[in-house]
């Protein structure tokens, strides 16, 4: 295979993984909740054990991993024999038996584990084969930019096609659809992968050592508080755009734009389609500046193209303005999406480097875990600024307080996070490595 078919089908595995998490993510709970008559209550002590499990899960399954030896090597066979299964058990997450409460909590209980457990191994397998499968940083900043252009077309199968799916065919045959593109999408990804098992030492640590060299490892620990501020963006750009249309742009009902008249969702898919859409060719931009300046500053620069879109949100008080602001906010998405996992690779090259032997599983998994705090760190905010603001569930008059609560989340927190990544990577200690790396590869070709 060509190098680019190599990247493109190694990338459907990030294909497959973004439909399956934010599929899941944007729709479970609304499923179960307002279209099933799960328990609220229920749901959060769900969500709860959920939680709690993921905290353990990531690391717990990259150990795994790296502990493996197979003829097919350590990573391979979690994807390749993992991608049937995990389709399956996503394609059951949308068939709960019965009407019963009771059984449909524990029904949703049962098949989140199962899920959470297959998506984890899948994805923390498939993940750590990215440093092999792109080993210099040049690789990997082109095999990163192809990951996320297909990552963005699976965003809008995920946030357009699944809800048309869902509400003209069902959410099981929804699931069915989107469980069958997840199985599909890691299958190809394998295609061409192979690992080379005779570089694979044996690992004489346990889970607890292992998570402690690479907790001791510093270039990852502001790796990590860089990435947690990243999740965090995109996050809560997600999770309040419905608010921010709503009330900070007043729109709640029918409304004309560029001379159509469009419902409150469909504005709001135009406000969050146009820039996902985008931010393919801001990707390839990007590419050849990565390459030049390596990752770190890049990161830097991409954060703080951040800043006059989340201005733009804060003031914008109708669609024009408020599509004004998702499109300068589209620099930094494209800027986020690269970066990330050429840092990484090369956080665990330092770390091989330095102790002999390579655990991309635990680095990749104690990542996921903690970047999920993402999701706490939304959730607080969310309760905190929209209670101090005035903010009244269920109404739609908000008090001009509220309103401006709902600007600063969406404006005003991720521009405190997009400073926080400059910060970290500022600090980021591995920048001589990279520039060295880079002159070396300019000098070969």
């Amino acid at each position: 295979m060509g190098r680019l078919l190599r990247y493109i089908a190694y990338s459907m595995g990030n294909f497959a993984n973004t439909i399956a998490y934010q599929v899941f993510g944007n729709r479970i709970q609304f499923y179960y909740v307002d279209v099933l008559g799960l328990n609220a209550a229920a749901a959060g002590v769900i969500w709860t054990i959920y939680g709690l499990w993921n905290a353990i899960n990531d690391p717990l399954m990259g150990q795994l991993s790296d502990r493996t030896r197979t003829p097919m090597g350590r990573r391979v066979p979690y994807v390749l024999f993992g991608a049937v299964p995990l389709g399956l058990s996503f394609f059951f997450l949308w068939t709960p038996p019965g009407q019963s409460p009771w059984l449909l909590a524990a029904y949703f209980l049962i098949i989140l584990f199962i899920f959470d457990t297959l998506y984890s191994l899948t994805i923390i397998a498939y993940n750590a084969l990215f440093p092999e499968v792109a080993p210099h940083l040049k690789a990997r900043i082109d095999l990163s930019a192809v990951r996320e252009v297909l990552a963005t077309i699976a965003l809008l199968l995920s946030f357009i096609l699944a809800p048309i799916l869902a509400e003209g065919v069902g959410y099981i045959w929804m699931g069915a659809i989107m469980g069958t593109l997840v199985a599909v999408g890691y299958l190809i990804s394998m295609a061409g992968v192979r690992e080379d098992i005779s570089k694979i030492k044996d690992d004489r640590f346990g889970l607890i050592e292992s998570l402690r060299i690479a907790l001791s490892s510093r270039p990852f620990r502001w790796f990590i508080g860089a990435n947690i501020a990243k999740e965090y963006i995109w996050l809560v750009l997600a999770a309040m755009l419905p608010f921010w249309r709503k009330y900070a742009l007043g729109i709640q009902g029918q409304t004309e734009v560029f001379g159509m008249r469009l419902s409150g969702g469909d504005a709001e898919a135009i406000l969050l389609g146009v820039p996902i859409l985008l931010t393919i060719p801001m990707l390839l931009i990007w590419r050849p500046m990565v390459a030049r300046i390596g990752p770190r500053r890049s990161w830097i620069i991409t954060s703080f193209c951040f800043i006059p879109g989340f201005l733009a949100m804060i003031l914008a008080n109708d669609f024009y303005t408020g599509l004004i602001g998702t499109l300068l906010v589209v620099p930094g998405l494209a800027g986020s999406m690269i970066m990330p996992f050429p840092l990484i690779s090369e956080v665990i090259d330092d770390d091989a480097a330095r102790h002999g032997y390579r655990r991309e599983g635990i680095f990749f998994g104690i990542n996921g875990g903690i970047t999920k705090l993402a999701f706490s760190a939304q959730g607080v905010l969310f309760a905190a600024v929209l209670s101090l603001s005035g903010y009244v569930a269920g109404s739609d008059a908000q008090p001009e307080s509220a309103a401006w609560g709902v600007r600063f989340l969406i404006g005003g927190t991720p521009m405190i996070a997009a400073l926080l990544i400059a910060f970290f990577m500022w600090k980021y200690p591995l920048e001589r490595a990279v520039r060295r790396d880079l002159a070396l590869e300019r000098t070969s070709s």
